[in-house]
């Protein structure tokens, strides 16, 4: 499968993040010859241009990492170091003149850059970064002609493939929805359409099975420049994550085929069911088998008498000091009233050494808000609240 450049650049990049550098992942440290790199791809990027005895600078990091990790990976945040002497030329080329000085790239490379004057703060940072970002979203509304509605959309641009993103609740055009619109802009017609309680859009394109009701969340539909018919669509399947979609988006450009691909034929595609695991028959066991149970049974055992072994030593551990609280609060009265002794409250319980939690499970709920933070967030609901990221519809 053939990667989009933007993923490609990514890739080759991320390794120099790990080099020394004032920030941490995901901001980018960049020297001068990654700088043009990256500058090279349309896309919206902050850039923190910073000395390594700056205090302001250090003061600066967590936040700007922290603004950095809410909008991972739909607006880069990158730094540039200019006191090292490879890099004081694009330094001068931009008139950095004190840092921090941090500038806004609505085009990256290929437009002019703006200075960043604001707090600098996390969630000035993330409001400012989101303008950068235009809207070129065509919204549709799903009123009582939604057929004519779609035929307009595919009308429109009518050279370029469009692709539809189907949401059944949010009002408004998610955030990571415009990324894709900017990274793509006069490549692709994207569009947006907030689906009836009756999923009158989902008919109209043929996708829309009444028995299949894990279907009914946010929906990415794609036409060709040749399709003609609104029903001639391909539908997405994969992660609705901004990556997996850019991905995705840029197999529809080059003609390649993608996993998360198929072509409708009106009906919802129905994805494959695995086979259950055979029972295993006791007869069947081995001795290999046997003694890997053994040892697990001794090293559950094991850790079992640790745990033991604590929580008794916890609880004795308690117990004296509730004795001291106790003599220490007769002492105080048999000499006639000084003070009360302040109680002693419980040591929390100690976590046995070898004792390991459990890992948490994460349910994908295939379209819930994303957490994030890449952090993830539900596919198609946008937020204008910093804490959230915006990774996932």
């Amino acid at each position: 499968m053939r990667f989009s450049p933007t993923l490609a650049l990514a890739a080759a990049v991320l390794p120099l993040a790990a080099q020394a550098g004032m920030y941490g992942q995901p901001v980018l440290n960049l020297d001068a010859k990654t700088f043009r790199t990256v500058m090279a791809t349309e896309h919206a990027a902050m850039v923190a241009f910073v000395a390594p005895w700056c205090g302001h600078c250090k003061n600066l990091g967590p936040e700007y990492t922290s603004a950095a990790q809410s909008l991972s990976p739909l607006i880069p945040f990158y730094a540039v170091d200019c006191d090292d002497a490879k890099n004081k030329a694009l330094c001068a080329e931009y008139q950095i003149q004190g840092f921090p000085t941090i500038k806004a790239f609505p085009r990256a490379g290929k437009g002019a850059a703006k200075d960043y004057n604001g707090e600098r703060k996390r969630g000035a940072l993330i409001e400012y970064a989101k303008t950068l970002v235009p809207d070129r979203v065509k919204k549709l509304r799903a009123d009582g002609k939604i057929d004519s509605v779609l035929q307009g959309f595919l009308d429109e641009k009518s050279d370029l493939p469009h692709v539809l993103l189907v949401h059944p609740s949010a009002p408004s055009i998610p955030f990571l929805w415009k990324v894709l619109a900017h990274r793509l802009s006069n490549k692709m017609h994207l569009g947006y359409v907030r689906d009836t309680a009756s999923h009158a859009v989902l008919t109209s394109v043929g996708i829309f099975d009444s028995a299949d009701t894990t279907r009914d969340g946010t929906r990415v539909v794609a036409w060709t420049p040749a399709a003609k018919e609104k029903t001639n669509v391909t539908e997405y399947e994969g992660a609705m994550k901004f990556n997996a979609l850019l991905e995705w988006l840029q197999a529809q450009l080059d003609g390649t085929s993608s996993s998360s691909a198929g072509s409708n034929s009106g009906k919802a595609q129905q994805k494959p069911v695995k086979a259950p695991e055979p029972i295993p028959n006791a007869a069947d066991e081995t001795a290999s088998d046997v003694d890997a149970k053994g040892k697990k049974a001794k090293d559950a055992a094991a850790i079992k008498a640790k745990m033991d072994e604590a929580e008794r030593r916890d609880r004795e551990r308690r117990d004296r000091i509730a004795a001291a609280a106790a003599r220490a609060h007769d002492q105080a009265a048999a000499e006639g009233g000084g003070e009360e002794a302040s109680p002693v409250e419980d040591a929390p319980e100690a976590v046995p050494e070898g004792s390991v939690e459990p890992d948490e499970v994460v349910v994908d709920q295939g379209g819930a808000a994303e957490p994030v933070p890449e952090q993830v967030p539900n596919i198609g609901v946008e937020t204008e609240q910093t804490e959230i990221a915006h990774e996932e519809l």
